[in-house]
């Protein structure tokens, strides 16, 4: 009976930032609803279907997410150079927005605007909605996560902010990758159009509540000099490090994480 009310308590903080966007007749079935099946479901679910359960029950258009602005795609790219981050249209994944988590919700990442758009099906059709950048704490698309960085600076004062996917989270130290795309215009025919093309990610560790930027070897040699032995003896072949940075950057961190571990 405990682990019934904790979990009563589990779906109604999260009823309550929605309440607000909710019609009166749904408010009032809400209830019922809850006190007729709560106790049924809610045993046996771990916290995301019970979220889930809770959307699927008073409708996604009812939860906080239907919060943002329409979004009307006004730079379209055929092909496979699109702004997003996969090409081939939303993604599943999860977003966690204005303080709750919603799972199993359809996404895109625009890399070139560093934007979230998100798919959202109801009962009155599908929703193309942009959620306000600004209440976004982070996102994941395909199992890759992806922070909000506000208004941080690195060691040497450099402002940065943004989306940045982690692409490594130890006790010790975490790795971000900030994603970029150019933009090139096409026009043919009198027509324009647009190609996105990738270019050279940025990188940051963050260690101890301080944000470095790091591209090489050398840097991290900078940042850890009892480390610099271990960090030469690191062997990464010259096309690894031109084709594939997020190796190398990932070999460099993981050797630093480890060192680090066997100091405590």
């Amino acid at each position: 009976m405990c682990k019934y009310f904790l979990k009563i308590n589990l779906l109604f903080n999260k009823t309550l930032g929605n309440l607000v966007l909710m019609n009166w007749n749904k408010l009032c079935l809400l209830p019922l609803i809850l006190l007729s099946n709560l106790y049924v479901t809610a045993q046996g679910l771990d916290t995301e279907k019970q979220y889930n359960w809770f959307d699927n029950t008073i409708g996604v258009e009812n939860t906080g997410l239907y919060n943002g602005v329409a979004y009307i795609d006004i730079e379209k790219a055929k092909g496979t150079f699109k702004k997003f981050l996969y090409h081939n249209g939303f993604q599943s994944g999860s977003i966690d927005y204005d303080g709750q988590t919603y799972y199993d919700i359809t996404l895109k990442y625009d890399v070139f605007n560093d934007k979230v758009i998100l798919q959202l099906i109801g009962e009155n059709g599908t929703t193309i909605l942009q959620p306000f950048k600004e209440l976004i704490n982070s996102f994941s698309i395909k199992n890759r996560t992806f922070k909000n960085i506000v208004n941080k600076t690195t060691e040497n004062g450099d402002a940065f902010s943004g989306f940045y996917e982690e692409i490594l989270e130890t006790s010790q130290l975490a790795v971000l990758k900030k994603h970029r795309k150019k933009r090139l215009k096409r026009i043919r025919r009198k027509k324009l159009s647009y190609q996105y093309k990738p270019i050279k990610s940025y990188y940051f560790l963050l260690y101890q509540g301080n944000y470095y930027s790091v591209k090489n070897k050398r840097d991290f040699i900078k940042l850890f000099p009892d480390f610099k032995e271990e960090i030469n003896s690191i062997g990464i072949d010259g096309s690894v490090q031109r084709d594939n940075p997020d190796a190398v950057i990932l070999a460099y961190a993981k050797q630093i994480n480890t060192l680090l571990s066997k100091k405590q």
